[in-house]
């Protein structure tokens, strides 16, 4: 079956009566006012932007950049140096919780890190950040309880004229209590984890356990982002973030945010971040990392 239409082409002038529609249309431009010239636009003040990651074996590491204009940036522009001329790099980040306040170093643009602080499960915790520039803001957030995969594969799987795409399975045994996840696959194809981290996610799994609480759940899934070769190095992760950051992130998928927006944050996306933009969430991934090797083909 074709679905495909054929195209017409009319003017206004080639249509029955077409004299009395093109009166009505100069009747109608002619009666529209001279075009007034906009003056003095408010200019929105940039905030700051909050993100933040727990990463194992290293630590809490809090990402800040500042909002800029829809016009100040593009798909076509260099990462790098966007990511230079938005970094915050002149705050002072305290975080507070149950053992007192701890300040994090700046790491490197737009990273602060604490690598001696002890975060526990289920209790909460206290963002401070103060930038010379920008102001204050605050955020709180509750460690969330590490839910770990139990088993988890990654395979190339290869479809006759189609791009090689990315398969994952995993199991993992659900506690009994509510929980919300993100299931994270990445590409690692940089050194730097922090480079890594601040890169949006090439596909991003959102579920929750209405159905199998407290059971052991199974699932798949393929990744079309893009097409996988074997010496490829991706790493999985999963993810119990808690159902605030579960909507945050929907969101984002809803509207297939980029690298602009990953950095910018839309003033209409929801936030936990009191006086700015962005999400504050502490929450303890299971990653795993994976080379695709010839023989991981499947079909």
């Amino acid at each position: 079956m074709n679905f495909s239409k054929r195209r017409s082409t009319y003017s206004i002038f080639n249509l029955p009566g077409s004299c009395g529609v093109a009166v009505l249309f100069l009747s109608f431009f002619s009666c529209l006012p001279e075009p007034l010239e906009l003056k003095s636009i408010p200019e929105l003040k940039p905030q700051i932007v909050v993100a933040s990651q727990i990463v194992p074996e290293v630590g809490l590491v809090v990402f800040l950049t500042r909002t800029f204009g829809a016009l100040d940036a593009s798909e076509n522009s260099d990462p790098e140096m966007l990511l230079n001329q938005i970094a915050i790099n002149d705050a002072v980040v305290i975080l507070s919780g149950p053992g007192g306040a701890d300040t994090l170093e700046l790491i490197e643009n737009g990273f602060y890190g604490g690598l001696a602080i002890s975060l526990l499960e289920g209790e909460r915790y206290d963002l401070l950040v103060k930038s010379v520039s920008l102001g204050e803001v605050t955020a709180s957030a509750e460690v969330q309880s590490r839910v770990l995969f139990d088993n988890v594969e990654a395979e190339l799987y290869f479809k006759e004229y189609d791009d090689t795409l990315a398969h994952i399975s995993y199991s993992l045994n659900e506690p009994e209590e509510d929980n919300w996840y993100m299931v994270n696959l990445q590409s690692v194809e940089r050194e730097s984890l922090l480079d890594n981290i601040i890169n949006p996610r090439e596909h991003t799994y959102l579920f929750y356990d209405s159905i199998f609480n407290g059971e052991n759940y199974v699932d798949q899934f393929l990744v079309f982002r893009r097409d996988y070769q074997p010496g490829d190095t991706i790493a999985v992760s999963l993810s119990n973030i808690g159902k605030a950051y579960y909507d945050f992130i929907q969101l984002r998928m809803d509207n297939r945010f980029n690298f602009i927006e990953f950095i910018s944050e839309p003033v209409n996306y929801p936030t936990n971040v009191v006086g700015g933009r962005g999400f504050f969430n502490l929450y303890v991934p299971d990653i795993r990392t994976f080379v695709f090797e010839e023989e991981d083909f499947v079909n």
